[in-house]
């Protein structure tokens, strides 16, 4: 195609801040809660008018991760920030019926919470702005990261796009929580993804809703108040990061909707009924970019319970695709270090949710949004930290960030050590 020379111009800066976010999905929201809690300026920027990323936009009604699913499991491995989201989806009655209700005996009350909760999406993205606003968070909606600003090998800022045109913003510190690990792939950060036909990765997959069901008990989705969200058809080889290939993917799925719900009535007669009404806004794309950070978490880390010194939350889910089968965990939790976080090369830079550094097998298993609220507020906490005290966030006192998570009520495994000397008595 060629290439074309964009005419150099003057573009407005839109502000200075102490933290700027991109993404605000369960990492980013979390993210900037806890920046602005610790007082710093914080401005978040967001593609859709609401937050939740995967949970909202893709319709992913489920959020799961709490404990293990399985026995052992007395230690709830998500608190602070993501605990909250639920408590207060459960007093505005935002929480239906988990598919994996069955597999624990826990409770929506704090410090123990089940391992998974369906939940209402529309109550799901009140709470979670109300939680933003009420945080003092500068919003906005409705606009998309364009590239980043540099100095040197430092990111100091981003440009974006929205209705307002092209412009610039300056951050003390930079968030990437795009997802997809766009901030930190024009930033030059070093980065590993499969292909989307490759065995180990996981598919992509759009969600949708459906009303006129019978027997909901006998139907794999997630409920709410007589709506419930299904597991729909999956695109094929594409890839999630590429804008042509997403195209084709989002295409590909919607077409095949009606006949993916089709061929579920014939699988499962309690669906004879029902009908779609309502599709993800956004094909939920599982996994694309993967960033090369100072630690990359892995395989024998998740399975074996690993502890990190640099401890800033913790995963309990199993790993769910790579094994063949639903790897589940002999053990309450792994950590996971702030580590994986920060990225090569790159200062001025935080990564969290999904794009962070990791092998396939962990990623399986930390990619639960309940760990992603928490590894969320486990950055943006590390944001502000790093504002605060002037120093670069690969430079953070890690006890001073691990004592501030644990004031806040975050759990990054000390509740794990308390079980552990228990035992030993």
């Amino acid at each position: 195609m060629g290439k074309y020379l964009e005419r150099a111009k003057e573009i407005d800066v839109y502000g200075s801040f102490d933290v700027v976010i991109v993404g605000g999905g369960c990492a980013g929201f979390t993210a900037a809660i806890a920046a602005a809690r610790n007082g710093a300026k914080t401005l978040i920027i967001e593609q859709f008018s609401y937050f939740g990323g995967t949970a909202t936009a893709s319709l992913m009604a489920n959020i799961n991760g709490f404990r293990n699913q399985i026995k052992p499991d007395e230690l709830q491995t998500t608190k602070g920030i993501g605990e909250e989201v639920i408590l207060k989806l459960k007093k505005i009655d935002g929480i239906g019926r988990s598919p994996y209700a069955a597999a624990s005996v826990h409770n929506d009350v704090k410090d123990d919470l089940s391992y998974a909760f369906a939940i209402d999406t529309e109550k799901f993205k009140y709470i979670t702005l109300k939680m933003v606003k009420e945080a003092g968070v500068h919003i906005l909606f409705h606009t998309y990261f364009s590239d980043v600003i540099m100095e040197g090998e430092k990111v100091v800022g981003i440009i974006i796009e929205n209705k307002s045109g092209r412009q610039a913003v300056y951050g003390k510190v930079v968030m990437d929580a795009s997802g997809d690990g766009d901030v930190a792939y024009r930033a030059g950060v070093p980065f590993w993804q499969t292909k989307h036909d490759e065995n180990n990765r996981l598919d992509d997959c759009l969600m949708y809703k459906v009303s006129g069901y019978s027997n909901p008990e006998k139907i794999n989705g997630c409920e709410y108040k007589g709506t419930m969200v299904l597991w729909g058809p999956t695109p094929g080889p594409g890839n999630g990061a590429d804008g042509e290939e997403l195209t084709e993917e989002e295409i590909k799925v919607r077409l095949s909707v009606f006949d993916d719900l089709e061929t579920k009535k014939k699988e499962t007669p309690a669906l004879k009924g029902a009908k779609i009404i309502d599709t993800g806004v956004l094909i939920g794309v599982r996994q694309t970019r993967f960033i090369e950070g100072l630690y990359k978490i892995t395989a024998d880390d998740v399975i074996e319970g690993k502890s990190f010194e640099d401890s800033i939350a913790m995963g309990s889910s199993p790993i769910i695709h790579y094994y063949g089968y639903r790897r589940h965990l002999n053990h309450v939790g792994y950590e996971i270090p702030y580590r994986c976080l920060l990225p090569q090369k790159v200062d001025g830079l935080i990564v969290a949710g999904r794009c962070m550094s990791s092998e396939q097998q962990a990623y399986e298993s930390w990619r639960g949004m309940a760990h992603v609220l928490a590894i969320g507020e486990g950055a943006g906490t590390a944001a502000a930290l790093a504002v605060k005290n002037n120093v670069q966030p690969k430079e953070l006192d890690i006890k001073m960030l691990q004592n501030q998570l644990i004031k806040q009520g975050a759990e990054i495994g000390q509740g794990k050590k308390s079980l552990e000397r228990s035992s030993a008595l």
